[in-house]
């Protein structure tokens, strides 16, 4: 991503709104998205008792290995690659309880569980990226991060694991995420999370097919044409969670979306379509490693149509 973002022509990056996410931020998104809620599953479930730990252990593997995420501006695949590398270090955890017992794992793997083998694979992640070059990037950082991931289980376990031949892949289309339906992607029922750091894009900034892309999303309303042109993913993904509610959803914005005149036309609309905020990041400063660095400030913001009882904020003393 650092490499991709460095290579760049200036007006190219800004057209694109290119710019990679870095892995602090990633985790800043992830982790009150899903990854916290799953440890604390997984901590209630190895403090049950001593057989029912492992069956709950054993449902909760096969949990996680069916859940499917969705990075509708993917880039080079940041997100989706620490997502499954955090999803796979959990796994190893859950996998490290379960051989701890070896009668119980003689009695799981009679009913079928196949206790001790990695379930969590690539096929669960999910990519649109609008540049050829990335998209290709994107697929194989995947496949290179399931070998990194395989070969530090085979350090924890002290046994071998290798996936070879490679039978199953990321799905990353290369097309315009504001122009695909996302559906012939990744079905909804089957997605969970949508996440993501799309394109930053003032309307000053804005070429003719950008703006005409936002008229389609938003409609000729004239309060619509001064959003930032990444709202238009945050209404694409209130669609997506409008055919299955059980999705949640966070992104990266510009925090002109949560000041000014922008806050009444975008969230206006989500809350009419019945979006509730779970749980937000403040204004902080936009960093990550690469030369061409955007000098924006950013915000978080997880959202679904599910209104959680325990909500978020993410305050910031110091933006930087």
């Amino acid at each position: 991503g650092s490499m991709f973002q460095g290579v760049m022509d200036e007006k190219q990056r800004r057209n694109l709104g290119a710019h990679y996410t870095s892995e602090k931020n990633i985790l800043r998104v992830i982790k009150p998205l899903f990854l916290d809620d799953l440890y604390e599953e997984f901590a209630l479930a190895v403090a049950a008792g001593p057989r029912k730990k492992f069956v709950e252990l054993a449902q909760f593997q096969k949990k996680i290995a069916q859940l499917k995420f969705l990075d509708p501006a993917c880039g080079c695949g940041n997100f989706l690659v620490i997502t499954y590398r955090e999803l796979r270090r959990l796994e190893h955890k859950v996998v490290a309880m379960l051989s701890k017992d070896s009668a119980t794992v003689d009695m799981l793997a009679t009913a079928g569980e196949g206790v001790g083998t990695l379930k969590v694979n690539v096929d669960q992640m999910y990519g649109i990226e609008i540049e050829e070059f990335p998209s290709l990037v994107a697929q194989t950082a995947l496949w290179l991060t399931d070998h990194q991931m395989n070969i530090e289980y085979s350090k924890q376990s002290g046994k071998t694991f290798k996936r070879l031949p490679l039978t199953h892949s990321a799905t990353i289309a290369n097309d315009n995420a504001l122009t695909k339906d996302w559906t012939e992607v990744v079905a909804p029922n089957e997605l969970n999370y949508i996440l993501g750091n799309p394109p930053f894009i003032g309307h000053q900034w804005r070429s003719a097919e950008q703006a005409d892309i936002m008229t389609g999303i938003w409609g000729i309303d004239g309060a619509c044409r001064r959003l930032d042109f990444v709202t238009c993913w945050f209404k694409k993904a209130t669609e997506i969670m409008q055919k299955n509610s059980k999705v949640q959803t966070a992104l990266v914005s510009t925090n002109s979306i949560s000041q000014g005149e922008q806050v009444s036309p975008l969230w206006k609309t989500l809350f009419a379509m019945g979006v509730h905020i779970n749980f937000a990041h403040r204004t902080f400063q936009w960093k990550n490693d690469a030369k061409g660095v955007a000098g924006v400030h950013c915000v978080i913001s997880g959202f679904s149509l599910l209104n959680r009882k325990d909500k978020r904020i993410f305050d910031y003393t110091d933006i930087k």
